[in-house]
């Protein structure tokens, strides 16, 4: 198997092997215009400085037959002897670098010329060289520079020929080093045609496959499990496509294994919601039915086919809409005390049942729908009836001889039958701390039945919040100043009227505020206040006292719950009375409070609306 790494390797040594031959032509072009320079260097250049050291000599051998003939006898001959030292080494270099055959006749010329120039410049400087014999000056004028300017014409030649010879050599060298470049350029243009053929064929050889292979990935992803890739090749991409294929193979297998497992879980959990007792109603995040059991389909109807229906089309209850709705919507489950009791008639029976709408998330906390689970209390209201009537029942039928013994206990407290002893005092005056005791208990009970059954509902009118609180004050600003506390009121100033019942009101903060001063030690302080907020009047009672411990807190408004070791407190009936009436009025009740440093208790009320029919602000 030729392997995806050899032909890549393959592939890279073909390009190096082109960039070497491009590199080689180009270099081989560098050394043949290199060598044609050194030629020009080495042959012509050498005679034509030779040829300018001739007639730089020649020029000082004129001045110095010059200076001869003026009879400077003193300066000439040695200046001679330089120049003529200056045209023998010039000759000798152009003779010893004869490159070009015009350069023979020249140069045998100025050899000849020369010689017999010198024999005739030396035997005139030697017979003048003590004093200037006559006719000197004619002889310099008539025959030797005439034979010095010659000689210059023929140095000149021969400067010209060599130069001639390096504009052809430059010439040439031009055309070899242009021959060079186009070569070169070829060169590079056909190793670069090749290059770009040969990473075509290999990008093509290499990411087509990974391409499609790609593309097969993403129909696995989609999950098309069935499709193959046909790819016949023998390398590593060849082997990846086979594992791909195997992998599809197996994720299908897999699949088909986890449908079958998902069915069966699907009937199971179909199967276990069916066979509860409690009606279960599950949805889906847009309020569309998913599944309806048994017991459910009894009271609302056969579950729809698909396509899904949503659920307020197929139950009507308000109730039901706005608990699943409200569960979908805040996505949180409601507490104990905020599920609603539904009346639904099933056959000729009306029946009772808890609702219990939470949403459904999956494991990563994405909302999935809701379910609502309907608990028959059906029984549990029956229960809770018969207990009410008993209650109230009871309570009435002992008002009356509760009242009467208290009245008997107060007439022999009084003396109205003689009087008693300090022992018989002490005797009655405990028979009427119980009897007052167990008169209020009766009245706490009536009352809690009276609220819960709505025999008694709030005689609503609109009342300052001034005045409740002013009045619970005066009320019990005695009982604070005998306990030794301070009993505050603070008010907002423009507080619009609330609408409420004067008189249960006034209970709800006589209540409260006896419940504060009871628990709070001498010289704490307790304080009612009342102040504006979200279209309703918020009313708080402080106190600096014991405080509840937090265990407590969640069943303080249940009946008949007391914290213990609170100090003097009834049967545990008034907070929630003060409950009942707060929602009898609309408003909510609830409490902060932390041990040794006080409690607060605070409840709203709505304003009165306005004659438009807004809120008064």
């Amino acid at each position: 198997m030729r392997s995806l790494r050899t032909q890549l390797l393959a592939s890279h040594l073909l390009l190096v092997l082109l960039m070497g031959l491009v590199m080689g032509a180009a270099i081989a072009g560098f050394f043949a215009l290199s060598r044609s320079i050194e030629q020009v260097l080495a042959g012509n250049f050498p005679t034509v400085l030779a040829a300018h050291e001739m007639a730089a000599g020649l020029q000082e051998e004129e001045t110095a037959f010059a200076l001869l003939a003026g009879g400077d006898i003193g300066t000439a001959p040695e200046l001679y002897k330089a120049s003529a030292v200056r045209v023998s080494q010039g000759f000798g270099q152009a003779a010893n670098r004869v490159t070009e055959p015009e350069e023979v006749a020249i140069l045998a010329r100025i050899e000849l010329l020369l010689s017999r120039h010198r024999s005739l410049a030396d035997r005139v400087m030697e017979t003048n060289g003590l004093s200037p014999q006559p006719g000197v000056a004619e002889l310099a004028r008539t025959k030797i520079l005439p034979e010095l300017q010659e000689l210059r014409k023929l140095t000149e030649d021969l400067r010209r020929v060599n130069e001639q010879a390096i504009v052809e050599a430059n010439k040439e060298a031009q055309q070899n080093a242009e021959s060079a470049s186009w070569r070169t350029i070829l060169v590079t243009g056909g190793a670069l045609v090749l290059a770009i053929v040969l990473a075509l064929r290999m990008v093509r050889m290499s990411l087509t496959p990974l391409a499609v292979l790609a593309r097969h990935a993403e129909s696995i992803a989609a999950g098309d499990l069935g499709k193959q890739v046909e790819m016949p090749r023998r390398d590593e991409i060849g082997a990846l496509a086979e594992s791909f294929n195997t992998m599809a193979t197996k994720l299908a297998e897999v699949r088909r294994s986890e449908v079958r497992r998902l069915q069966r879980a699907e009937r199971m959990s179909d199967a276990a919601l069916d066979s509860l007792f409690d009606p279960v109603v599950v949805t889906d995040g847009k309020q569309r039915i998913l599944h309806l059991n048994r017991a459910a389909e009894g009271i609302f109807g056969a579950a729809p086919e698909s396509p899904r229906k949503p659920v307020a089309d197929h139950i009507k209850d308000r109730r039901v809409l706005r608990a699943i709705q409200q569960a979908i919507e805040e996505r949180s489950a409601p507490s104990e005390e905020e599920t609603p009791l539904v009346p639904i008639r099933v056959g000729d029976r009306e029946r009772t049942y808890r609702l219990r709408a939470t949403p459904m998330r999956d494991d990563e906390g994405r909302l999935l729908g809701s379910v609502a689970v309907f608990e028959d209390v059906t029984h549990l209201r029956d229960l809770d009836r018969l207990k009410n009537e008993f209650i109230g029942v009871a309570s009435h039928e002992l008002r009356t001889p509760v009242t009467s013994l208290l009245l008997s206990a107060q007439l022999l407290d009084e003396g109205a039958v003689g009087d008693l002893n300090p022992s018989q005092k002490e005797l009655v005056a405990t028979q009427l701390e119980d009897l007052n005791r167990l008169e209020k208990l009766m009245r706490d009970l009536l009352d809690v039945t009276r609220l819960e059954a709505g025999s008694s509902p709030p005689k609503f009118e609109s009342v300052p919040p001034q005045e409740l609180v002013n009045r619970v004050v005066e009320t019990l600003a005695h009982q604070a100043e005998k306990e030794g506390l301070d009993l505050l009121a603070e008010v907002d100033p423009g507080l619009s009227p609330v609408r409420a019942d004067r008189g249960q009101v006034g209970r709800v903060l006589v209540n409260l505020v006896s419940n504060a001063i009871r628990h709070t030690r001498t010289g704490g302080v307790v304080t009612v206040r009342a102040s504006a907020s979200n279209n309703c009047v918020t009313f708080r009672v402080r106190d600096t006292g014991e405080g509840i411990p937090k265990d407590y807190l969640d069943h303080i408004f249940e009946r008949f719950v007391q914290v213990p070791g609170a100090t003097g407190g009834g049967a545990g009936l008034g907070l929630s009375i003060v409950r009942s009436i707060v929602k009898a009025h609309g408003g909510e009740m609830s409490v902060e409070s932390e041990v040794g440093k006080g409690s607060e208790f605070s409840f709203t009320l709505p304003i009165e609306a306005a004659p438009g029919g807004e809120n008064l602000v």
